[in-house]
């Protein structure tokens, strides 16, 4: 048994781990983080209890370290309850990923609670619970089982809202524990307690398996004083053997954007690809971070979560499989693409510029340089620039940029026609191996369409039309949503033209020279006997 206390005049806290079994155990873990918004500072709590768990203490840990590094990277124009649920979300969203390729699972119940103020709020997935002592009376927001982290793909969460005044107490608990404890007296502690009594309250908490905090609320004026937020200024530079924020850089990827992609090592072994940022992480980089975080499709990077918090610009996501090559390199080797090889990309990349769009982010830069192709055809894309993001005007793209739709070179407003338009221009390019105008920076709208059946014989009835609607100069013209596209695409493979048939007895005058033909062969054949 072991106690932990933080003591503040606006609140008064004790953190307390009773016993661990082989593998089931829980902990808590409580710090002050910067308000938002001008609101004052945040007490952050904690509690996760998992169960058929190895390493269970290790693992309880790196998810505790991972939460509240996650926590102060999430993009300043959230609310601290809505950065709370995206982190729960963001690990249910991982454990569940884990379980659907079969790797082993802990049953972790979570329960977060955050004060600020005079109001808390508590956030509940799985089997945590929460007594609250308010005036005499001793109120329970019982723990759930069957809604611990990874067991769906989307969050299960219950949230609630806890106006607080002075003298409330707070205890947070597995909800098993909860069950069994002796309440009455734990209310009867509770109508005197004070700061110097809180241990011999908490004590008997921890004479089972479990983690327990207990807290005790104070003069809410009497908060920290307010802290600005963190900075996470660019790596200027970065060389292979470097160590940024706790990861060794083992060596540069031979795609991605030159001197700033590398597989990387941290401390426990656990390696990623680090991507370094081009300028200092602002509102529109943790954006960007947490659009990939919430789009689970196969065709985008897995973001990691740093156990440490990272003092740099840099995005972490899972190592893809061997053998990746860029889409430049993939297709010097491969050559020009057929149609069904290029539907098979298409797709890939469509789920990914979807998740995307889902999130908010569009007018997407596709470069192939940050598109990697595997030996099998697998597509994986790792966006950087996007015109619009959440919560941040719209944001200009890199003039050398291509593909770009014309819009996104100019102030016309942008939707998610234009990424339909660079998926078309990378179609265009993947079959002929060369940009269309319009996509490149010296063209425009006056920009010709140059047919592919210019450079190839080998494409499908249809595409240049196809392609030609999706380049159009103006959005309006193009296909109302990439699923049209994608149709219009597929109907010549899916349909190929019929080979024309001519009726032979409509036409009389055909049989006639057929049968001269037939004579004039027979008449020479027979001379050629006769001598």
């Amino acid at each position: 048994m072991s106690i932990e206390r933080m003591d503040h005049p606006a609140v008064s806290l004790l953190l307390g781990c009773g016993i661990d079994l082989p593998a089931q155990a829980a902990r808590a873990r409580a710090m002050w983080l910067a308000g938002r918004q001008g609101r004052p500072p945040l007490l952050l709590v904690a509690l996760l209890w998992a169960r058929d768990c190895p390493d269970v203490v290790q693992r309880l840990q790196g998810y505790l370290d991972a939460l509240f590094a996650d926590y102060r990277c999430t993009p300043a124009g959230w609310s601290e309850a809505q950065a709370a649920r995206q982190v729960l979300a963001a690990l249910n969203q991982q454990l569940f990923h884990m379980r659907q390729t079969g790797r082993s699972v802990p049953q972790l119940d979570a329960g977060l609670l955050l004060l600020q103020g005079a109001d808390a709020q508590f956030l509940q997935a799985g089997a945590v619970g929460l007594l609250r002592y308010k005036g005499g009376g001793l109120h329970s927001l019982a723990g759930r089982e069957g809604m611990q982290l990874g067991m769906q793909a989307e969050l299960a969460l219950v949230q609630y809202s806890l106006p607080l005044s002075a003298g409330e107490a707070l205890l947070l608990a597995p909800q098993p524990l909860l069950g069994v404890a002796d309440l009455d007296a734990f209310r009867a502690g509770c109508q005197t307690l004070v700061v110097e009594s809180m241990p011999a309250l908490l004590a008997p908490w921890l004479k089972a398996p479990g983690a327990a905090a207990l807290l005790l609320s104070g003069a809410a004026a009497s908060l920290p004083p307010a802290t600005p937020r963190e900075q996470w200024p660019a790596l200027a530079e970065a060389v292979t053997g470097m160590r940024v924020d706790g990861w060794t850089l083992l060596d540069e990827c031979p795609f991605g954007p030159p001197g700033r992609l590398f597989r990387a090592r941290d401390d426990s072994g656990r390696e990623a690809l680090l991507w370094l940022a081009e300028e200092a992480a602002d509102e529109v980089f943790w954006q960007r971070e947490w659009a990939l975080r919430r789009s689970p499709v196969a065709s985008l990077p897995r973001v990691l979560s740093a156990h440490r918090p990272r003092r740099h610009a840099f995005m972490l996501f899972e190592p893809p499989a061997a053998g990746l090559r860029s889409l430049v390199d993939w297709l010097a080797a491969h050559g020009p693409v057929d149609g069904s090889t290029l539907l098979s990309l298409l797709d890939q990349a469509i789920a990914a510029v979807r998740a995307l769009q889902r999130r908010g982010m569009q007018g997407l830069w596709l470069s192939p340089r940050n598109i990697l192709i595997s030996a099998g055809g697998r597509l994986l894309l790792l966006p950087e620039h996007a015109a619009l993001l959440p919560g941040v005007p719209r944001q200009p793209l890199p003039s050398e940029a291509i593909p770009l739709a014309p819009e996104l070179r100019g102030p016309q407003r942008v939707d998610g026609r234009a990424d339909q338009f660079a998926l078309a221009a990378l179609a265009y390019w993947l079959i002929c191996g060369q940009w269309p105008e319009i996509a490149r920076p010296e063209g425009g709208v006056l920009s010709r369409y140059v047919p592919l059946a210019t450079f190839t014989t080998h494409l499908p009835a249809g595409w240049d039309g196809v392609l030609a609607r999706a380049l159009a100069p103006q959005p309006a013209a193009r296909f109302e949503a990439l699923s049209e596209f994608r149709q219009a695409l597929q109907e010549p493979l899916a349909h190929p033209p019929a080979p024309v048939r001519v009726n032979l007895r409509t036409q009389p005058w055909r049989l006639a020279l057929l049968g001269a033909l037939v004579i004039q062969l027979g008449f020479g054949l027979w001379l050629s006997l006769q001598g």
